[in-house]
């Protein structure tokens, strides 16, 4: 497929433009699986968080006894939730994991004995089968009491999304720009490449070579080098997200723990070699006619 008939020239591309064209690859690759990646963690998240509700529950400090108070208002919150049609499930957090989830912010008690009453939280798992009526709910625990509030990650989700688009839409632009440099590259390359075999096409012209057959024949030479370097960027960028999966596995905690992406991703990106082999063709292609036009 890439086999010439006329010997090139070519030496002075043999090792700039693969190695060019692989960087430019790789570039590209880890970019469009960086946008997969976030979009498949992003509909990790919505998948887990859109059937969740958070309920929490502060404490009257007006009260004698915040703590025996706020028992009793989850104990008739839990009495609404189980009456509730839609409500596949819910956990009220004990003392002990209160202390637990706050000790970040306010550090370690011992044995939990603490002064000050802290709010409490009950998780929420709605069905998807049975839709809950959000406003209903929301409207009766606010009748019964105005220290619960009611937490929905919808809003939370919508804005995390718009800046999720916003970010892939960036990614994209640096996809084309970097895909643009390539072709630019290849153009550079193809046009040094021509005049270093000036004295080649010239006779060739002599012997009856028509435009069209070098063009093809030169073509051919371009697109094997630029091919090699997009496989050898695709390995490696390959390579690098076998990594970050890897290493993403031994991950406790943030933002991306226990997540896995696809092993399709390998397949998804390889659209960029595949760009970069078109990309290539057509750009040295339309160089060659070009310099072809001004050499006769």
């Amino acid at each position: 497929m890439f086999k010439t008939d006329i010997a090139f020239k070519t030496d002075i591309n043999k090792g700039f433009l693969p190695f060019i064209t692989a960087f430019m690859v790789f570039l590209a690759s880890i970019t469009f699986a960086t946008a997969l990646i976030g979009n498949n963690l992003a509909n990790d998240w919505n998948t887990h968080m859109s059937n969740n509700i958070t309920i929490q529950v502060l404490p009257d400090m007006k009260s004698k006894n915040p703590q025996k108070e706020i028992e009793e208002r989850i104990k008739n919150i839990t009495k609404i939730l189980q009456q509730t049609p839609g409500i596949k499930s819910h956990y009220a957090m004990n003392l002990k994991e209160t202390v637990e989830l706050l000790k970040p912010w306010i550090g370690d008690f011992i044995n939990n004995e603490i002064d000050i009453p802290l709010p409490r939280i009950i998780t929420v798992e709605t069905s998807n089968i049975i839709p809950v009526n959000m406003r209903a709910l929301n409207d009766e625990i606010k009748n019964y009491s105005s220290l619960i509030k009611l937490e929905t990650y919808e809003t939370w989700m919508y804005e995390f999304k718009k800046t999720l688009s916003a970010v892939q839409t960036l990614l994209g632009i640096i996809i084309i720009l970097i895909l643009s440099t390539t072709a630019i590259t290849i153009s550079y390359a193809t046009k040094s490449g021509l005049n270093i075999n000036k004295k080649v096409i010239n006779i060739m012209h002599m012997v009856g070579a028509t435009n069209k057959y070098i063009t093809n024949q030169f073509s051919r030479q371009m697109m094997k080098l630029s091919i090699s370097g997009g496989i050898v960027g695709y390995m490696f960028s390959c390579f690098t997200i076998f990594l970050i999966k890897t290493f993403s596995k031994d991950l406790n905690d943030g933002i991306i723990a226990n997540f896995q992406f696809s092993s399709y991703i390998y397949l998804y990106i390889l659209i960029i070699p595949i760009l970069a082999g078109i990309i290539s063709k057509t750009s040295a292609t339309l160089t060659i006619k070009k310099e072809l036009k001004k050499m006769v």
